[in-house]
């Protein structure tokens, strides 16, 4: 399969950061914290929102993918194990490693987020059809993916057949 055309990429990058930016607003933050009782900050709900999508993993693998400091990582996991938003347990293959992983409760502050950013995004795309947030999706949920792979290949995990 050929590269997309130079002016497709431009199109989506632009697209991206605008939706980048839009996200991280003030005022979205704000609403989405509004709408959604969580009043985390930004870097600590991408952390819980990194849980969501992984298994329970060791504070040096959390920092490696994310590609911040292991003492940030730290820092950003204070107020998530206070609220019980995560929980840190012991491997079962070396119980002197603690794994960190995402409990009920953040598992739910992570939908209650993310119902109130689609709210959000409803309003955003009130007028584009259906097909048209279809093909969007499929595009964005293959950057996703994208970076679900990477995080298996730096962690040496394999995607299960």
């Amino acid at each position: 399969m050929s590269p997309p055309p130079d002016g497709t990429l431009k199109r989506l990058e632009t697209g991206l950061s605008a939706l980048v930016r839009w996200n991280e607003s003030k005022h979205i933050r704000h609403e989405v914290a509004a709408r959604s009782g969580c009043e985390l900050q930004s870097s600590e709900l991408r952390l819980l929102e990194h849980f969501d999508l992984s298994e329970p993993m060791r504070i040096s693998d959390i920092a490696e993918c994310m590609r911040i400091d292991i003492s940030t990582v730290s820092l950003q996991l204070r107020p998530l194990r206070r609220d019980g938003l995560v929980d840190a347990t012991p491997c079962d293959r070396d119980r002197r490693v603690t794994l960190i992983g995402i409990t009920a409760k953040g598992r739910a502050t992570v939908a209650k987020v993310r119902a109130a950013r689609r709210e959000l995004l409803a309003e955003v795309f009130t007028d584009v059809p259906a097909d048209d947030l279809e093909k969007a999706a499929d595009v964005l949920l293959v950057v996703q993916e994208h970076m679900l792979a990477g995080m298996r290949e730096l962690l040496g995990l394999t995607p299960t057949s």
